[in-house]
């Protein structure tokens, strides 16, 4: 496993940052041993049955995490708010299905992002040396909208996709700006979430 202090102090240094009292730190790993990451212990880990049955957050049109994919979720703590259109938020590691060739994970060739109306253009990220290709998304249904950052990369014939993504509820029947969130709870929630996937690393 690769050193995780200098991630560590990142991760709590930025976290004071956002005005979040810096939190104990945990390290996961995933059973295969194929990737970690660094998450704040206050934060709610689900792995395996957890995504299914655990509760995602609040009144959730949309979960923020796919237990058919997901290898792990990391939810982010709630204020308890009665008032606000802040859902969930969450930090996924998922395998996508029916993908095995490095072309069609890094061009999202799968009708999972794709549309008829939109097709992704990825652009290049680098997440501690290796190169992800980023895209967006937005889902809706009647209530509800997500957004999703989604960030591929291929390895070891497995197409891996880190996801943040936040939910929410919309008001009076009026959806949030198509590009961004547009709640400040969200984009807090998102920026928190950024920090873990900026840990993230292969073994």
């Amino acid at each position: 496993m690769k050193n995780l202090l200098p991630l560590a102090v990142f991760l709590l240094g930025s976290l004071g940052a956002l005005g979040q009292k810096p939190p104990d730190l945990e390290t996961f790993t995933n059973p295969d041993g194929a990737f970690h990451f660094l998450y704040p212990a206050n934060y709610e880990l689900l792995v395996g049955d957890r995504m299914l049955k655990a509760t995602q957050g609040r009144h959730v049109g949309i979960p923020v995490c796919d237990f058919s994919t997901a290898f792990v979720c990391v939810i982010y703590p709630l204020e308890e708010l009665d008032d606000s259109r802040f859902e969930a938020a969450g930090f996924s590691v998922d395998g996508v299905p029916g993908v095995t060739s490095e072309s069609d994970c890094l061009s999202y060739a799968d009708p999972s992002v794709r549309t008829k109306r939109d097709q992704p253009r990825p652009s290049a990220l680098n997440i501690n040396g290796r190169v992800f290709r980023y895209v967006s998304s937005k889902r809706t249904i009647p209530g509800h909208t997500q957004f999703a950052h989604l960030y591929r990369t291929f390895r070891s014939g497995r197409c891996y996709q880190l996801r943040i993504a936040a939910s929410l509820s919309d008001e009076q029947g009026v959806q949030p700006p198509s590009k961004s969130a547009g709640n400040a709870e969200a984009e807090s929630a998102r920026e928190s979430l950024k920090l873990i996937l900026s840990t993230f690393a292969f073994e």
